[in-house]
């Protein structure tokens, strides 16, 4: 029988919003208490298919999560960078310019953002597949090997991926 007590990790704490005067994309909100309805889905077809195009993402809302499931989700997604020693980060690097995605971590600065200034990006990533920080899974989360630290925590990112593949995505 599965155990029905979860493995612990530290409480993700989200950095200070920035001070500085940003322009932010206006993500289009969609509601997805409405797709339970051929009337629904066919009034957020156009937001969605809208806003993907524009920006590629969108602010989903009423998506199944709770807000509590929400927040485990960002403590677990948080110990890729904060509990994973250097040593084994290094053995789940992405070697992105040879198999061309990203399976396993990429650090800081790897993508050049503006070539005339030399600038590189900020944006420190781990994925099995594909903010400043990222986590990203194949669909099938037992596809490809985790670091130690990430496995005990293996069904609920199955369970979460699993949400979102078809309860969100489809």
């Amino acid at each position: 029988m599965p155990s029905l007590t979860l493995p612990e990790c530290a409480h993700y704490i989200p950095p200070p919003a920035t001070k500085e005067d940003l322009e932010f994309a206006d993500l289009a909100i969609i509601d997805f208490s409405k797709a339970h309805t051929p009337e629904g889905r066919q009034e957020l077809y156009p937001q969605l298919r809208d806003t993907l195009r524009t920006h590629g993402f969108v602010y989903a809302i009423n998506h199944g999560y709770t807000q509590a499931q929400r927040d485990r989700i960002f403590d677990i997604a948080d110990v890729p960078f904060t509990v994973v020693p250097p040593d084994e980060m290094k053995t789940y690097t992405a070697n992105i310019d040879k198999v061309g995605y990203y399976a396993g971590y990429k650090a800081r600065q790897y993508w050049k953002v503006d070539t005339e200034n030399n600038i590189l990006d900020q944006i420190e990533h781990y994925g099995r597949k594909c903010s400043n920080r990222s986590f990203a899974v194949n669909r099938n989360v037992m596809k490809r090997p985790h670091p130690q630290a990430l496995r005990q925590f293996l069904p609920e990112i199955d369970a979460f991926v699993r949400h979102n593949h078809f309860n969100i995505l489809h």
